[in-house]
């Protein structure tokens, strides 16, 4: 059981929580700082039981999720309010801060967003993933009418068609090599699902742009002949998003950012804003969740859950664990 140090602190149970690829990547010992031994988890929504003797906003009984990382408040990046990109900054699930996957956690004040009335736990489990996607399409500005392409269909792409499609995007391709994937793409509004083992995905969106290519491609799979594909599709002048994670580093064709002026974007998490724009957007029914809850099942039951995620036993977007 931790406990609250801080006067600004505030303790939380966890009643919902999900399994992230970054997960599965710290479980295997190959996540940058999500460093065993740990208490992983990220993603989940619970009820206030405690609070510190200088809290404000939030209650005992608060249903709630948290934006689980933090900057020094110092640094310029934090003063600017770009406290995601603290070099200081503290995510939840690592050694310095117990994660969700325990069934009470601790955390800053400032960190918690409440749940609207008619979010469920579950889906309040969903804002954190969901929220990747609004803060990439927020920071690419992407418009009404404008032409996108999203590679990959996992959580984070599938968070990010959801962004683009609200955002005015009239043409969404979303490519993938698993047809479920694509079919709940197709289902959550893309236009133009992609099965990169029968196409190719960049003549394909080549030829339905007049060669021109799209306004915008957003890369949610970490492998290399992805991140090169997206130089090839994306329009001159064009913008070109990197939200994945990437086991290795990868080599990319240089050439092709200098040639077409395209404008290569860094995006890293999320802030705030784009929490709270998630939330609002599910409680709207704008953010349509019922097809990214593939599985829910008991805390006790983690060690099968975390198989299922990894080895991919059957097909899934998300699976929470239950408290």
């Amino acid at each position: 059981m931790p406990d609250i140090k801080q006067a600004n602190e505030v303790k939380i149970q966890v009643k919902v929580t999900g399994i992230c690829g970054s997960e599965i990547h710290a479980y295997h010992g190959t996540h940058p700082f999500r460093i065993p031994p740990v208490i992983s988890g990220h993603e989940l929504a619970g009820v206030v039981i405690e609070i510190g003797s200088e809290v404000k906003s939030v209650s005992v009984g608060d249903r709630v999720t948290v934006e689980p990382h933090y900057g020094c408040g110092v640094c310029r990046h934090c003063q600017a309010g770009n406290y995601h990109i603290c070099k200081e900054k503290k995510v939840l699930g690592t050694q310095e801060w117990i994660g969700s996957f325990g069934e009470f956690i601790v955390v800053p004040e400032n960190t918690i967003v409440k749940l609207p009335d008619n979010v469920s736990f579950e889906q309040g489990a969903l804002i954190e993933p969901l929220a990747v996607g609004v803060h990439a399409v927020r920071k690419a500005r992407v418009g009404l009418g404008d032409k996108v392409a999203i590679l990959g269909a996992g959580p984070i792409g599938l968070g990010l068609l959801l962004a683009v499609k609200n955002s005015g995007a009239t043409k969404i391709f979303i490519t993938d090599a698993v047809d479920f994937n694509l079919d709940i793409a197709k289902k959550l509004g893309a236009t133009s699902p992609i099965h990169t083992i029968h196409e190719d995905a960049v003549q394909r969106i080549l030829d339905e742009t007049n060669g021109e290519g799209v306004d915008t491609v957003f890369i949610a799979v970490g492998i290399q002949s992805v991140l090169n594909d997206s130089f090839k599709m994306v329009r001159r002048g064009g913008k070109v998003s990197e939200v994945a994670l990437f086991g290795k580093k990868p080599e990319i064709d240089i050439s092709y950012i200098q040639n077409k002026e395209i404008q290569l974007i860094g995006s890293n998490m999320y802030v705030r804003d784009d929490f709270e724009i998630a939330a609002e957007a599910i409680a709207a029914n704008m953010f349509d969740t019922s097809l990214l809850i593939s599985k829910v099942v008991p805390i006790e039951d983690i060690k099968n859950a975390m198989k299922i995620v990894d080895e991919k036993l059957e097909n899934v977007v998300k699976v929470l664990l239950k408290f």
